[in-house]
């Protein structure tokens, strides 16, 4: 449906303009066609339309190829991220059962480990392939799976959210009327293509723009391929920001090219914020994306002002993107007032399908057409929606609500703290309690007595942390979400020490 239509489209109206490109090869809009066709004919012996094709692979340009060739085959991609155990790998093969593979090197030598009977195809042999005339069997509907997408598990076993072609269709259409792109706006793809912000890079392709991808995001590689590539948006998420700001060709390097820089993953810091709009010269857009969601779902404009938070800590994600409606609400099922915190949930055509394998999980997560979101959040007298905590993250400390988030935020105004991150730690008396893992500023020490006075002065007492703990770095996937589950793990083993 919309992404072969999108593919046969840009093939016939431009087929020489560039489409892909990374630090391998260029790919115009006829050999994508051309490569993607090659590989659903290759596919076709091993897998039937709605089987699912592995894509186990490091950033390329290939990726990207494979799922408009599974699209043409009518198969579902799953791009799995490499950076995950052998353990987490099989887990999931275990779950959707897969019929074929697509493979850079390293995981065409770790899938035969796991399942040797998996039939395997090279990224490295797509541009080699033979010309096929494999395509989508009749019948094709918006409503076809096209892609499974792995939740980030930043708290638990990832699910696979269902995508089909009306997922990508209304994202694309979205984007398009939110950010301002012409098809000579050249994007570069910085995060892991097994991630949901691959939505991202579809919205580019959407509007015949060239998108690059990077291999990994490292700063000089990002600051080389925006002055070699001409880049004019890109997406990053708060930690990358961070590392370039550290940069020092950051100085030297020519970013005149670069209009925009969009960001989300993680809260990003208002002085982050500050400091890399002027370092970099480009406006910056908050968004606000869930998976499950079908993408970004919530945009801050570059030129918006929002008020200050009402709960500290939180972080303002902005307004709905067009075609999302989005409501705040209580326990009770009502909408929550003005400032009053409660759950988001969405509304819109992109929504997932499901989660694979759980409807007992996809029954709770969507009812009646609305996604809960799990995220605790507030709208402001302007509109714009403020995300909290994760419901998840909540502590409940006797029968009073915590939020993770704003007790970090006051640990992070002390000078000698780089970053915190606060969890619940079991208590007898209250039942939770906060724990804070503090990672110091270089060259400070740790000193819980200067935290604990400095909590005392900012929060109030059933905010405090009973328990300091410093830790070298704190954990976080390849896209800087903070990784909580092992750090409540910790926290669940903790002798009780109040102050």
């Amino acid at each position: 449906m919309w992404l072969q239509q999108l593919l046969h489209q840009r093939q016939a109206d431009t087929p020489h303009a560039l489409a892909l490109r990374d630090a391998r090869r260029d790919v115009t809009w006829s050999r994508l066609h051309r490569d993607a066709t090659a590989l659903a004919h290759a596919l076709h012996p091993h897998a039937t339309p709605g089987s699912r094709v592995v894509v186990l692979s490091a950033n390329r340009v290939e990726v990207l190829e494979t799922v408009f060739a599974c699209a043409l085959a009518g198969t579902i991609a799953v791009p799995l991220n490499p950076a995950l155990t052998d353990h987490e790998i099989d887990g999931i093969l275990g779950d959707i059962a897969p019929d074929c593979a697509v493979a850079d090197g390293s995981g065409l030598a770790r899938l035969p480990r796991l399942r040797p009977a998996l039939p395997l195809l090279a990224a490295d042999d797509i541009p080699n392939l033979p010309e096929g005339a494999r395509t989508h069997p009749g019948g094709a509907r918006p409503t076809d799976p096209v892609m499974i997408l792995h939740t980030s598990a930043t708290t638990g076993f990832p699910k696979g959210v269902i995508c089909d072609h009306n997922y990508f269709q209304a994202q694309a259409t979205s984007w398009r009327s939110e950010v301002e792109q012409q098809p000579t706006t050249t994007y570069l793809h910085t995060s892991p293509l097994c991630h949901g912000s691959i939505t991202i890079a579809v919205n580019y392709l959407a509007t015949a723009s060239p998108v690059c991808v990077l291999d990994q995001f490292t700063p000089h590689e990002f600051l080389t391929a925006v002055e070699t590539w001409q880049i004019g948006h890109t997406f990053v998420v708060p930690t990358m920001l961070k590392l370039l700001l550290e940069s020092r060709q950051l100085p030297d390097s020519d970013l005149t090219s670069l209009t925009l820089v969009t960001h989300g993953g993680a809260p990003c810091p208002p002085h982050l914020a500050h400091q890399a709009r002027q370092a970099l010269g480009a406006e910056l857009r908050t968004i606000f994306g869930i998976t499950e969601g079908g993408g970004p779902v919530l945009s801050l404009a570059p030129d918006a002002a929002p008020e200050d938070a009402t709960v500290p800590g939180a972080t303002c994600a902005g307004t709905p993107m067009p075609g999302i409606t989005a409501r705040i609400t209580t326990p009770q099922g009502t909408t929550a007032a003005p400032y009053e915190v409660a759950t988001l949930h969405l509304h819109g055509p992109g929504l997932m399908r499901g989660y694979w394998n759980q409807p007992d999980a996809t029954a709770q997560t969507i009812t009646d057409g609305w996604l809960n979101t799990g995220d605790l959040s507030y709208q402001d007298s302007a509109g714009h929606i403020w995300i909290v905590n994760r419901r998840n993250d909540l502590i409940l400390r006797a029968g009073q609500n915590v939020y993770p988030a704003e007790i970090e935020h006051v640990l992070r105004t002390l000078d000698s703290v780089t970053d915190a991150a606060v969890v619940p730690a079991p208590c007898p008396t209250t039942g939770q309690t906060p724990a804070a893992f503090i990672q110091n500023t270089p060259g400070s020490d740790f000193d819980e007595h200067a935290l604990i006075s400095h909590c005392i002065r900012h929060l109030a007492p059933y905010k405090r942390p009973t328990h300091f703990i410093p830790i070298d770095e704190l954990p976080r996937n390849t896209l800087g979400k903070l990784l909580r589950r092992p750090l409540e793990q910790h926290a669940a083993n903790l002798a009780q020490h109040p102050y």
